[in-house]
């Protein structure tokens, strides 16, 4: 509905569906429809950085009911978003305790400010998804359970890998930091954490002759890991938006250090970690990587509950940037970061 309204005064070019499958999907789409790439393209491109696991759950949609690619691509995302909200709630399931509370905490994944991409065929709420479920997992000492989760994680982004250190802070603290290595279960699933990520590397080994090709091939958009803090003093210097970034990437550290405190300390390391490393790549596409992080929406739940005053400020706050990103950047093509 906020997309057709766009067309009114804005002249955007929303005819349908397809239309909201932009910049990253168009990459999935060649995933779909060609596979990945022997070479990189003759702009140096490639489609690498784009892990197979949300491809694949297109894969049904295009080639058993025959839509087009991109319709399957932005479908596929829809259903994830589902997948996203319950999975959410699973994890945040033992803090809730009404029906309110439940609608409270799955509004947070529903109308997150950064919602256009469970619209747009991204992978990010697949990637919440799995993750969620995974620490939902740890949670309930379901420890392979959690490891395939882990697995899947690793197989939706490359920052995925990182779940096998709130694996391992799971099991420690569980065993009072005195693990048992005869626990099969335990062991296994934290082997089972960076499988995605290991399967992916052997096929592109056997595919370009280089494992690492999804982690060169960011350098076609400029990324390359670099120093952190010099990235985040160089966001804080500049003007608009890359300083609101700065201040979100604050805003991430600063959950991490709050669930600490509150005794999540599997969800902390991850949300710091990951930050850390995706702040070490530069800025593009740093607010979504941020938004679409579990550990940082529970640290939000967390804080709304204990201060209800605040609900309204957020929900503000959620609403107007996301209907600012529908409309103002994807559909009018206002692009600042992707």
């Amino acid at each position: 509905m906020v997309a057709k309204v766009a067309t009114w005064e804005g002249e955007s070019k929303y005819v349908g569906v397809a239309s909201f499958c932009q910049h990253d999907c168009g990459w999935y789409s060649i995933v779909l429809t060609e596979g990945y790439d022997t070479t990189p393209r003759a702009n140096g491109s490639s489609n690498w950085p784009f892990h197979p696991l949300f491809p694949l759950t297109a894969y049904p949609l295009q080639h058993w009911l025959g839509l087009p690619a991109a319709v399957s691509l932005v479908v596929a995302s829809k259903l994830a978003l589902l997948l996203a909200i319950y999975a959410f709630l699973l994890l945040v399931g033992a803090e809730t305790g009404s029906i309110a509370e439940r609608i409270f905490s799955g509004s947070l994944v529903a109308f997150n400010p950064y919602v256009i991409y469970a619209h747009a065929g991204y992978a990010e709420p697949l990637y919440f998804a799995v993750l969620a479920l995974g620490f939902y997992c740890l949670e309930k000492q379901r420890w392979i359970d959690s490891g395939i989760a882990g697995a899947l994680t690793s197989a939706s982004r490359m920052i995925g890998f990182v779940f096998a250190l709130s694996y391992a802070t799971a099991w420690l603290k569980q065993s009072k930091w005195r693990p048992s290595w005869r626990r099969s279960d335990q062991l296994l699933g934290l082997m089972l954490c960076p499988l995605g990520s290991v399967i992916f590397m052997l096929y592109l080994y056997r595919h370009t002759g280089d494992a690492l090709a999804q982690v060169h091939g960011q350098v076609a958009w400029g990324k390359s890991l670099g120093n952190p803090v010099l990235v985040f003093l160089h966001a804080y210097n500049l003007h608009h938006w890359p300083r609101v970034w700065a201040f979100m990437t604050i805003g991430s550290l600063l959950a991490s250090v709050y669930l600490f405190v509150v005794g999540k300390a599997e969800l902390a390391i991850y949300l710091a970690v990951s930050m850390l490393l995706s702040l070490s790549g530069g800025l593009l596409s740093l607010a979504r990587y941020i938004w679409w992080q579990p550990p940082f929406l529970c640290a939000i739940y967390y804080l709304l509950r204990r201060h209800r005053a605040w609900w309204p400020v957020y929900t503000a706050f959620a609403a107007a940037l996301s209907a600012y990103m529908i409309i103002g950047w994807w559909l009018l093509g206002h692009i600042f970061v992707v």
